[in-house]
């Protein structure tokens, strides 16, 4: 039998590399607290992890549901956290003309003000324990492209979340890592793609066919790129969490490669590129 080590809290862990990073680290032996929105995705990660697992009720919205969660894992660690990975987040895609401010105003209290207020919560318990801090970010955290202005926004916000802490928290002997990821396999590209469709259905004709490029682009490229599943993230987060010296950025997938390599190129040349790729054809 595994003997048990850390505790570990991850946020978003209802699907995608949340879940497959609650289960992984579970199986490794560590006591998770895995953070979900519905008590029936409660009940199915219990079902699946061991009994060790403590599913918790918490939006990161929601400063009660916060405040309740830092109650229970301190309670049962003993004020001792050794790890916390920040997962949950939203995905918005589309051009800005055609997004309604609601909705950016939700990503950015998830994304953005969820992560600071969950992060800010359990900074004690991660203290005492000299523990370690893991962001979740995207490629799109490293360079913005047409169509993820507000997505890529509030991946941006990460970065530079990750970047501030890893100095505020090291006098505490915490460490602060950002994970870069690029396509994953998961239910968001399905959400992505009902969302575009909604998207089109909601907006005037005549605006929409001046984008009709980047939803084409989509189409045509974005959507077949090859993802990797998301038990790979969950590997690099294991890895994050027991390796002597985690670093300060990981990138997960092939993706998150090439978004670093491009956001490296001087403006001019990338704006260029990436112009030629979304408008060229049509230009010629």
């Amino acid at each position: 039998m595994t003997k048990r080590r850390d505790s570990v809290l991850i946020t978003g862990a209802s699907t995608g590399i949340g879940r497959a990073t609650a289960l992984r680290l579970d199986a490794e032996g560590y006591s998770v607290f895995a953070g979900v929105r519905k008590e029936e995705d409660r009940r199915a990660l219990s079902d699946e992890a061991s009994g060790v697992l403590t599913p918790l009720l918490l939006d990161v919205t929601d400063s009660d549901a916060i405040a309740g969660a830092v109650a229970r894992v301190g309670e049962e660690t003993g004020g001792r956290l050794a790890g916390m990975v920040n997962n949950a987040g939203l995905s918005l895609n589309g051009p800005l003309e055609l997004l309604p401010v609601s909705e950016i105003r939700r990503l950015f209290e998830v994304n953005v003000v969820g992560l600071l207020a969950v992060t800010q919560a359990f900074i004690p318990l991660l203290r005492s324990t000299q523990g370690r801090l893991i962001n979740v970010s995207s490629g799109h955290g490293l360079l913005a492209i047409p169509d993820k202005s507000v997505y890529a926004a509030s991946k941006f916000a990460v970065q530079a979340i990750s970047d501030s802490l890893r100095l505020e928290l090291r006098p505490f002997g915490v460490s602060v890592s950002n994970l870069v990821v690029g396509k994953v396999d998961t239910a968001v590209l399905g959400k992505i793609l009902e969302e575009r469709e909604r998207l089109a259905k909601a907006a005037d004709p005549a605006v929409l066919r001046l984008y009709s490029p980047l939803f084409e682009f989509f189409d045509r490229e974005v959507r077949n790129l090859p993802g990797i599943p998301p038990e790979e993230v969950a590997k690099v987060v294991a890895k994050a969490l027991t390796t002597q010296r985690p670093k300060a950025q990981y990138l997960v997938g092939p993706g998150a490669r090439k978004m670093l390599n491009l956001s490296r190129l001087p403006r001019g040349l990338r704006d260029g590129l990436m112009y030629k790729a979304l408008y060229g054809a049509r230009n010629k």
